[in-house]
């Protein structure tokens, strides 16, 4: 699963079933997928699930899928990818204007979801099995729930918004710092670390994800 796209609610206005019901079920995998094929049946749908996103078609039975855009337009929230064979320039201009992005038939479920992505921010970071849900707070190992102290997510955070870069021991007794303002002590940052290996390393005395650099400090390795 792609960082960044867990939870997200889709909205997929397509006339055509097979290929509405093709992208209904691929981006079901990342979270909640509800296809409209009819702009009246968006219309409810808009309403019901209030979507991240909306993967919408120009040529729909009952109108112009611009024509509703414009008219929705200030009303959502929802990043908006017009999918349509239309390739006509004036279209796409337009299309461009009232969308975030404009996607021409036909294309790759991998190349779309890509596009999607660029429009998502990211709300989950992975490292290994490891997974830190930004939006949440929520921290999984292996798809698994792993309960931390606010310390713990503290210094996890920090690391994971470091990436591979090596981080000595002030940067991260200052990732620390509690809410009351006071220094945590020196040796509460080892604990810390500590305590992070073995609820998150498959081998602790060997750890694999937050690494030592002696004389150095700590990183994180994906």
């Amino acid at each position: 699963m792609i960082p960044g796209w867990h939870d997200d609610d889709y909205l997929i206005v397509e006339d055509e079933p097979a290929l509405g019901e093709t992208l209904r079920a691929y981006l079901a995998k990342d979270g909640q997928a509800v296809l409209a094929t009819s702009l009246a049946q968006a219309n409810e749908r808009v309403a019901q699930i209030s979507p991240d996103v909306i993967i919408l078609d120009l040529s729909m039975p009952d109108g112009d899928g611009l024509t509703w855009l414009a008219q929705w337009r200030k009303h959502l929230t929802a990043k908006v990818i017009v999918l349509t064979a239309n390739n006509e320039e004036l279209t796409m201009l337009k299309g461009l204007r009232l969308a975030d992005d404009y996607v021409v038939k036909p294309v790759s479920l991998r190349v779309l979801k890509a596009r999607i992505a660029k429009q998502l921010p990211m709300t989950v970071q992975q490292f290994g099995a490891v997974s830190l849900n930004l939006a949440t707070g929520q921290v999984t190992k292996n798809d698994t729930a792993v309960v931390l102290t606010a310390a713990e997510y503290r210094l996890l955070a920090y690391f994971f918004a470091n990436p591979n870069q090596i981080l000595a021991r002030d940067q991260l007794l200052a990732a620390l710092w509690d809410t009351r303002e006071q220094f945590v002590a020196d040796n509460t940052l080892t604990v810390t670390i500590k305590r992070l290996r073995e609820k998150l390393e498959d081998d602790p005395a060997h750890p694999t994800l937050i690494r030592t650099v002696r004389g150095m400090g700590y990183f994180i390795d994906g």
